[in-house]
């Protein structure tokens, strides 16, 4: 009986040392338990944060792709415009040239006719496009600050809608959006991660997109129309775009036909056709290279398209849109959330898959945002930004 009293005695320490460790993994399991719950949670914020940051570029990118492609129409309407005009000259001409010849020129006096009667319903609807096209244009600049208002204003309230189906305790919901790399709440610097942008203090960067997005036919409608024996009819012309000091855009097409009757030595010029429209300012002088080279191809046709040009409604304006042209990967943005117990950062990358949107000249494609191909993904903290936080976390205790 003494042996079993004095064992017991020794076994009760033991006894309290084993509850004493159990209860001690019980709340290690349950902190370990809260802190991974609320590390699903803030990655869930993060994510869905940088996935709305993406979504924004990427709302930015459709609708700046969609001012070029307004603005390239209006240029294919204005290239319309010159080639109806050169074409009822044509018309013209050839029925006059053809008057004396029996038969031909009934058929070609009733293609002049047919012309005329279409020429104010053809530029009424040119006319009616045009104005369709900058109200379009209106449309897709309001649609751009709006995304750039709503967005920022949404990621608070997504935060506060993840956090309500998580159902976290009072104590343990509260919550930071920080800027990375942690110093400022979002979304203060967001605002001017992408700022509005304008031709003529863009370093001509939209004229220079604008230029390589011209289609064939606005770019360069030069080609021969015959040839016989000593004889060429050439048809030139094309689109230009200018753009003044002050940034606003001026555009402006041209259209020729000559016929050229080579001789031994030289060649003699007969303006068939011309036609010349513009939207801004008037053609003032033709380069070498403008309109498709027709100043070079025909000359005096030329002289007498600037000579007799169509001003369509509408001065000239300034190319508007948003943009950021330092896209590296370390300035791409980043948010991290910040829980008691809890922190996780995620932001939107730029990826063009080659297997599904391979570029026509198989080069790696830079960050922009003029293609949506952003994405959100979770991100690893840097050694800066766990710094940054932990004297952030002191300091805010301090002062608590």
């Amino acid at each position: 009986m003494y042996r079993n009293g004095f064992t017991t005695l020794w076994l009760l320490p033991i006894l309290l040392g084993l509850m004493l460790l159990m209860l001690g993994l019980l709340a290690r399991s349950e902190a370990l338990r809260t802190s991974w719950y609320q590390q699903t949670v803030a990655d869930n914020m993060a994510s869905s944060a940088a996935t709305l940051l993406a979504r924004e570029m990427n709302l930015l990118a459709i609708t700046n792709r969609a001012l070029f492609a307004n603005e390239l129409t209006v240029a294919q309407l204005l290239g319309l415009a010159s080639w109806f005009q050169m074409m009822k000259d044509v018309a013209d001409r050839s029925a006059m040239a053809s008057s004396w010849i029996p038969y031909l020129n009934a058929i070609t006096r009733n293609i002049a006719n047919v012309v005329q009667k279409i020429e104010r319903p053809f530029y009424q609807v040119l006319q009616a496009v045009m104005y369709f096209q900058r109200m379009v244009t209106i449309a897709l600049r309001a649609t751009q600050w709006y995304a750039r208002v709503g967005f920022a204003l949404t990621l608070p309230k997504t935060m506060e809608q993840i956090l309500a189906r998580h159902e976290l305790p009072p104590s343990k919901s509260k919550w930071q959006l920080l800027h990375a790399p942690g110093i400022v709440s979002v979304p203060w610097l967001w605002w001017t991660y992408i700022p509005a942008q304008a031709s003529g203090s863009d370093q001509k960067l939209a004229h220079r997109l604008m230029l390589q997005s011209l289609d064939p036919f606005t770019k360069n409608r030069s080609y021969e129309w015959f040839e016989a024996i000593q004889i060429e009819v050439e048809k030139a012309g094309g689109a230009r775009l200018q753009e003044a000091d002050n940034g606003e855009w001026t555009w402006q097409s041209m259209d020729t036909v000559s016929i050229h009757v080579r001789g031994l030595l030289d060649s003699d010029e007969y303006p068939w056709g011309d036609g010349a429209t513009y939207l801004g300012d008037e053609i003032e002088g033709v380069s070498a290279t403008d309109f498709g080279r027709t100043s070079k191809i025909n000359p005096t046709a030329t002289q007498w398209g600037v000579s007799d040009q169509d001003d369509f409604a509408g001065g000239a304006q300034r190319f508007r849109y948003f943009n950021r042209q330092d896209l590296d990967p370390n300035d791409w943005p980043s948010v991290i959330v910040v829980l008691p117990h809890a922190v996780a950062k995620a932001g939107a990358v730029y990826s063009r898959p080659g297997r599904w949107f391979p570029r026509a000249d198989n080069q790696y494609e830079q960050a922009n945002l003029f293609n949506a191909l952003w994405q959100s993904r979770l991100q690893s903290l840097s050694h800066l930004e766990r710094t940054l936080l932990s004297t952030r976390s002191r300091t805010s205790h301090a002062s608590f």
